[in-house]
């Protein structure tokens, strides 16, 4: 299979940034997937690649989960789901390309600003930062974004923040999943580069996990804002 030394390091990569942070594997690996495979798939590639990272992750944070911090967001998501799924069969691939660099952006500008109200959201934007990640995880797959934004907004602490994205993230892939198989996006292709990645993926959640104690999590977050920054662009310049 062409390229697929790079996917694996790729994928590689994905799992050390999820592990260090929490999230990011899409924000990460689609941008340079796209370079080397279909955008449409890379998409199911590493939606199996956040359930797979999810399920590493949920059983390090037991004791951490309260519903009524993710809950909101989950139910306004799953109407947004199948309207993502819809963009996803209807657009070409360049659209979606442009959606993914525009989301980057946002997501780098939202954290390099470093946004911080001093009194908890209202419950209005957590169903809206769920139904925009519904769409989100559709149409491209990633649900991160608005969440990650709604959740680094409130005065929450560290293991708060991780827990409710990680519950969300699990739950909300589960039904983007389901509407993936349902739609037949996960080809014996997909499949197939999922296998050879598997191994390389666990092994960056592994090293990303026992990283993330032993550096300056500040300055590595820093690193990592302007990561995504340079791949947002890359994305709306590609093509």
């Amino acid at each position: 299979m062409p390229d697929i030394i790079y996917l694996q390091l790729i994928a590689f990569l994905g799992g050390l940034v999820q592990g260090l942070t929490g999230f990011g594997v899409m924000l990460v690996a689609l941008p340079l997937m796209a370079f080397f495979i279909d955008i449409k798939t890379a998409i199911p590639l590493i939606v199996l690649f956040g359930m797979l990272i999810n399920l590493i992750l949920i059983f390090q944070l037991s004791g951490h989960f309260a519903s009524r911090k993710w809950l909101p967001m989950l139910i306004a998501s799953v109407p947004g789901i199948p309207l993502g799924v819809w963009l996803h069969k209807s657009v070409s691939q360049r659209p979606l390309e442009v959606l993914v660099g525009v989301v980057l952006i946002i997501t780098t500008a939202n954290t390099w600003l470093r946004i911080r109200p001093k009194n908890t959201l209202s419950r209005l934007w957590a169903w809206t930062a769920g139904f925009a990640a519904g769409i989100l995880a559709g149409s491209i797959g990633t649900s991160g974004p608005p969440v990650v934004i709604y959740t680094s907004l409130q005065p929450w602490t560290k293991s708060e923040i991780k827990a409710t994205l990680v519950a969300f993230f699990m739950l909300n892939g589960t039904g983007v999943v389901g509407f993936y198989l349902f739609h037949g996006f996960f080809t014996g292709l997909v499949l197939e580069i999922f296998a050879w990645c598997m191994l390389p993926l666990i092994l960056g959640v592994a090293a990303g996990s026992r990283l993330y104690g032993r550096i300056d999590d500040e300055t590595y977050r820093s690193a990592v804002i302007w990561l995504l920054g340079v791949l947002g662009v890359l994305m709306l310049l590609k093509g």
